[in-house]
């Protein structure tokens, strides 16, 4: 099962955090933007390949610290084609270093997107839409975005079923499945709210601050990821991973 090559991947490199890597346009140096943009002329192909340029250096930076990466794959898709040209580029680049790779696509049929970037290992789908939207090959996986950040996404995920919370109702659907879970808020609340029903669900947990974390991990530091969207934006990359790994060692401690 693709969610067992994660938690392999996780024990080799000693740490459940993940990298979080999206295009951002406005957050490209002004230097590099300048060089591509000599080489391309003011079009948005400079921007581009000077996206593709950061995130293929950061993937290379960090491939002997972190495990996964999680690809934010509308940011890319904000550039239209070019910027699908550059995900599926990542994503094969994420690939050959040896990552875990999970697209964050939002999928609710996710077999089109596996078409199209064949060497996820996993992508996110929209549960909400019903159960086949779990429906991916042996050595593929779906992580269901069970709780989502959004402002007004509680007007829906909060709502009550029966004696809990939708979105802790729609995880115990998705376990079902095989599907892993994802948690966008950061709260341990939401996530002791999951774990305590759903104790062998693997969840995948952004904007999530280390602490608030510990609760998602067994005693062995296996259940979770922890997906580190600062780290891509840091002036060294590297040491930034470290840095976060160090953070999460204070909390978690894989075996």
């Amino acid at each position: 099962m693709s969610i067992e090559r994660l938690q392999q991947a996780i024990r080799r490199c000693k740490t459940p955090v993940a990298l979080g890597l999206r295009a951002d346009a406005a957050a490209l140096p002004q230097a590099l933007l300048r060089q591509f943009t000599e080489l391309y002329g003011a079009t948005p192909m400079a921007t581009a390949e000077a996206v593709r340029y950061t995130g293929c250096r950061v993937l290379e930076d960090c491939a002997d610290v972190l495990s996964a990466v999680y690809l934010d794959v509308m940011s890319y898709l904000r550039l239209g084609s070019l910027g699908l040209d550059v995900l599926a580029n990542l994503c094969d680049v994420a690939h050959h270093r040896g990552y875990y790779v999970i697209a964050d696509c939002r999928a609710a049929e996710p077999e089109a997107w596996f078409a199209l970037l064949p060497h996820a290992d996993a992508v996110t789908v929209t549960p909400y839409t019903g159960g086949e939207c779990c429906r991916v090959g042996e050595d593929k996986a779906a992580f269901a975005l069970v709780r989502t950040k959004g402002p007004l996404s509680g007007e829906v995920q909060n709502l009550m079923a029966g004696d809990r919370r939708l979105y802790a109702a729609v995880c115990e659907q998705m376990a079902r499945r095989g599907a892993g879970a994802v948690i966008e808020t950061g709260y341990s609340l939401d996530i002791r709210e999951v774990r305590k029903k759903q104790e062998k669900l693997f969840l995948v947990l952004t904007d999530c601050a280390p602490e608030d974390a510990e609760c998602a991990f067994d005693d062995y530091g296996h259940g979770a990821l922890v997906v580190d969207g600062t780290v891509a934006a840091a002036a060294d990359a590297k040491e930034a991973a470290l840095q976060a790994v160090k953070h999460m060692k204070q909390y978690v401690t894989v075996v």
